[in-house]
């Protein structure tokens, strides 16, 4: 059985808030992953308003939504930081830079 090559691109594992690995991976409604204390903390913010929105795509949610961790991200994340993988930015010493790296990975059949 021939394996497959999967390539792992930066915006698949990266908070789009922090721009480091998801750490405690939640997806909202609309789809977008973050980590769960950058997310709640970007709603937090936005409570005054009684609006909370994707800080990607500004989809809107009314009432807040509950939050759920995303366990099959969080598990995924989790088994690629074994294996070594590590964003760019958590490996610079630099603030400004942000998440950017490239995996290619053969998956255990």
């Amino acid at each position: 059985m021939a394996a497959t090559t999967i390539s792992v691109e930066q915006d698949q594992f990266c908070c789009s808030v922090c721009l480091e690995v998801l750490r405690d991976p939640v997806t909202i409604p609309c789809g977008h992953s973050y980590c769960l204390e950058c997310i709640e903390d970007y709603w937090n913010r936005a409570k005054q308003k009684g609006q909370w929105s994707c800080p990607q795509c500004r989809q809107v949610f009314n009432p807040r939504p509950l939050l759920s961790r995303n366990t099959v991200l969080g598990e995924l994340v989790e088994k690629l930081q074994k294996t070594g993988f590590q964003a760019e930015s958590q490996q610079s010493s630099k603030p400004e830079e942000t998440c950017d790296f490239t995996r290619t990975f053969t998956p255990v059949t």
